[in-house]
């Protein structure tokens, strides 16, 4: 599964990216969305992109064409 198909309020476990650039993964491990993590979408934006997700305690907004790429568990 991957994150754009999880719904909203639903916490999931991030297992990898599949496809991204070496510079998307460099960008989202210093954002703190590495393996391992616990994900939960918490807010579309009114245009749809960024998507805030909450990673551990941060808040973070992850591009919506990112969403696809991130492989995620149910938790």
């Amino acid at each position: 599964m991957t994150l754009d198909a999880v719904p909203l309020d639903v916490p999931v476990r991030v297992l990898g990216y599949a496809g991204l650039a070496a510079l998307d993964k460099e960008r989202l491990a210093g954002l703190g969305l590495r393996p391992g993590v616990s994900v939960v979408k918490i807010l579309k934006t009114p245009l749809r992109d960024p998507v805030e997700c909450l990673v551990g305690t941060q808040l973070i907004a992850i591009e919506a064409r990112l969403l696809p790429q991130i492989r995620v568990e149910a938790v």
